[in-house]
């Protein structure tokens, strides 16, 4: 039997391994295939990178549940990284749901693990209710808050240090499943502030308006968006496993498609010829 007979009639046990290996491969060790970065991520990257690490502190709005998967999980612990890389101190909160704190909690023990410490390099102040009301009243007095998820009373965290309202941070983001119309109207415009959002794949068509006015800095969407920013940050992690894993399993699909391809005219090319000469 000839090699592309063989192509024609290959076990697709064989297929299903060799897709298993190609993706399982990139997830174990990421390999950072370059991707081509949108300019609404760059736009993030840049704002961290301007940032004095000796001054400046950021808030992150952590506005996600475990529901919405690693499209959503992904880009807030990218950004983190990244803050962790240069030495700028950062608060985080929760408005949009009480499993904000538990995610924050999350990468927060990765950090503590490796060293970092909590209250002064980083704390985690909860969720506050209320949505809008909330978003508005922390915005114009941080200090509402009175103790962070510890007990640990706001006013004495090292980085809370100078925090009266929220125009003290030099930047903000909010990670969310949906879209930030609320800090847009309760903060961004009325306060001026540098903001920022990561969300879902999905919602980003939504935000995209915000960006163009100027409203909204930057816009990281799902694992696409958290790998183009490892990438930046030559730190490939999650997001950019994921895409690997993604590209690698298309590219298998494309090379078996092309020989099935090659295979089945050859074949035709063969039998034709065959039936011509008979």
């Amino acid at each position: 039997m000839s090699f592309m007979e063989r192509i024609q009639n290959v076990d697709s046990r064989i297929i299903y391994i060799l897709l298993l290996i190609a993706l399982s491969l990139p997830l174990l060790r990421p390999i950072g295939i370059p991707l081509q970065t949108d300019p609404m991520v760059r736009a993030v990257y840049d704002i961290i990178e301007s940032l004095d690490p000796e001054k400046d502190r950021v808030l992150l709005s952590m506005d996600y549940s475990p529901g919405a998967g690693l499209d959503a999980e992904v880009s807030p612990v990218a950004v983190i990284q990244h803050l962790t890389q240069r030495g700028i101190k950062w608060a985080a909160i929760s408005f949009g749901t009480t499993d904000g704190p538990m995610m924050t909690n999350r990468i927060i023990a990765d950090l503590e693990a490796k060293g970092y410490e909590y209250g002064k390099d980083f704390a985690n102040l909860g969720y506050m209710a209320g949505e809008e009301n909330a978003v508005r009243l922390f915005a114009l007095d941080c200090l509402s808050v009175p103790a962070d998820v510890r007990g640990n009373k706001t006013d004495q965290l090292p980085v809370m240090q100078g925090i009266k309202t929220i125009k003290d941070f030099a930047f903000v983001m909010q990670f969310s499943m949906s879209t930030p119309e609320m800090w847009i109207r309760q903060v961004v415009d009325p306060m001026g502030i540098r903001f920022a959002t990561g969300t879902v794949t999905v919602s980003v068509p939504s935000i995209v308006p915000y960006y163009n006015s100027g409203q909204v800095k930057g816009v990281m969407g799902g694992v696409s968006s958290a790998a183009q920013y490892e990438l930046l940050c030559n730190n490939p992690g999650k997001g950019a496993a994921l895409m690997d894993a993604q590209s690698m399993g298309h590219l298998l699909i494309i090379v078996f498609i092309v020989l099935g391809n090659i295979g089945y005219f050859v074949m035709k090319d063969k039998k034709d010829k065959a039936a011509a000469g008979q």
